[in-house]
């Protein structure tokens, strides 16, 4: 018997992979999330978990492709692995854990529309595979949905310890380890999202991060720039006040002595405005609670991407729970 089919199954194996662009959508983000909250088959409210989840799995469908590769199994998508990448850090459970606990979810199975649950090797690949400019994408995707021009800004920087080996063992084999990872961040006071991060090995002073970090944060136009004592050298106040256009508010050092913009700065300090500093601090304090302020990737290449991937969650995390107008 002659088969009807004509096509070629060489033109679908080869074909390019399409994304909401190639459809000249001018808003692919906003039409993703409009569609995805007018679906009320799932009922996700009442537990913070769960939103949290949701936001994820949007923005991760709106900023990723479904697929790494043409040749691979086609399986599951990536926003679904991102989802349960993402799960797994909130509930600071293992790779074999979040799997065993996925497999008890009812409700986020039928979210994420999953039939079976990808095996743990899955996900490990999965987050050596990922890309760190897709961190940077999606969170300038939520930096964008949040009026942030003209606000203050905070500046510091915390360590994350590295450790993936039992402590028993470390402390017997006199193996323990000293190094970090040095984190430094840039959020907005009032809405506490992280602006702009940069991540290296430690131990390493706040000031090599400062100068860029300013730089990068230029084009929010913020009014004050708050950071302690240890940013209080003439080149950053410099470069926050002419290179930014905004007002330091940096504690002087007992022994400053030199320096137009230092011996300058206690008749602009406002110690109202400083004391918001403590955001930046507690935002630290919600990462390391919620997303663990060890890392344990062994490399130092995955610790670094490990901490960067924590300071995208947290901004998922928390707009959640800022109210949107």
């Amino acid at each position: 018997m002659i088969s009807k089919k004509t096509f070629s199954p060489y033109h679908i194996l080869f074909s390019r992979q399409l994304n909401l662009l190639d459809f000249e959508c001018e808003k692919p983000l906003e039409n993703c999330l409009n569609r995805q909250s007018k679906n009320g088959n799932i009922e996700l409210s009442g537990n913070h978990m769960l939103l949290y989840a949701e936001k994820v799995y949007n923005y991760a469908k709106a900023c990723l492709n479904d697929y790494s590769n043409y040749f691979s199994n086609h399986l599951y998508t990536q926003p679904k692995l991102f989802t349960i990448l993402a799960l797994k850090m909130y509930s600071k459970m293992t790779y074999r854990e979040i799997i065993e606990w996925m497999q008890l979810s009812d409700k986020l199975l039928k979210f994420l529309r999953l039939k079976t649950v990808p095996h743990y090797t899955t996900i490990q690949k999965f987050f050596k595979r990922i890309s760190e400019t897709s961190f940077k994408e999606l969170n300038k995707k939520i930096l964008s949905k949040f009026t942030l021009i003209g606000g203050n800004i905070a500046l510091d920087g915390s360590g994350f310890t590295n450790d993936y080996a039992d402590k028993y063992f470390a402390k017997i084999r006199r193996k323990e380890r000293k190094s970090y990872v040095k984190n430094h961040i840039a959020i907005n006071v009032n809405t506490q999202l992280i602006l702009d991060y940069q991540v290296q090995r430690g131990p390493r002073h706040d000031t090599h991060f400062a100068k860029q970090s300013i730089r990068n944060i230029k084009i929010y136009k913020p009014h004050y720039i708050i950071a302690d004592k240890a940013y209080d050298t003439e080149p950053i106040r410099k470069c926050i006040n002419e290179e930014v256009g905004a007002f330091d508010q940096i504690p002087l050092k007992t022994r400053a002595k030199n320096g137009h913009y230092r011996t300058n700065s206690p008749t602009i300090f406002r110690p109202k405005i400083y004391s918001k500093r403590n955001n930046v601090e507690c935002v630290f304090s919600v990462v390391k609670r919620k997303f663990n302020g060890t890392n344990h990737s062994r490399s130092l290449k995955m610790s670094n991407k490990e901490t960067k991937l924590k300071n995208t969650f947290y901004n998922f995390y928390r707009s959640t729970k800022i109210p949107q107008k």
